[in-house]
């Protein structure tokens, strides 16, 4: 990659510890790699997909802003089949806005059945999640450069 890659970087703040570890991991990450880092946030992570679709829509003005997104949150399943209806939309949304709009995607999104394994996984320390996604990212960029795109 020949200049830093300018990240976006967008946490469900629903869990405000288990994005706190994941933030933590991805900006490791992305400092490493000399990377432009900007952050936003949304309440959780069914709102990631139309977050990840408002930076990216390409008839927004000024053009495309970023070269990649990373998307950190958490689930953790209940007592209803609520998490799975959220699991299943916030994951395909943002995949499907990645593939629509060509966008290099980070995919931070954790879901699991306890708040254990959500802070193991979240842990920069232990399961590093966020970094996980952000070298996703940052791979996804190289690719799709590789590609001439």
């Amino acid at each position: 990659m020949s200049q830093a890659p300018n990240i976006l970087v967008i946490e469900a703040r629903f869990y405000d510890e288990i994005a706190d570890d994941l933030l933590r991991g991805a900006v490791r990450v992305l400092e490493e790699a000399s990377a432009k880092i900007e952050t936003i946030t949304v309440p959780g992570i069914l709102e990631l997909p139309a977050a990840v679709s408002f930076a990216f829509h390409p008839t927004r003005n000024g053009g495309q802003r970023y070269d990649g997104v990373v998307v950190l949150g958490c689930a953790v399943k209940g007592e209803t089949d609520h998490y799975e209806h959220v699991c299943h939309e916030s994951m395909n949304g943002v995949q499907r806005v990645a593939l629509d709009f060509s966008v290099p995607c980070g995919n931070g999104i954790l879901t699991v059945p306890t708040w254990e394994l959500a802070q193991h996984r979240a842990d920069p320390a232990r399961g590093d999640a966020g970094g996980r996604a952000a070298k996703a990212c940052l791979r996804m960029i190289a690719l799709k450069q590789e590609f001439g795109l």
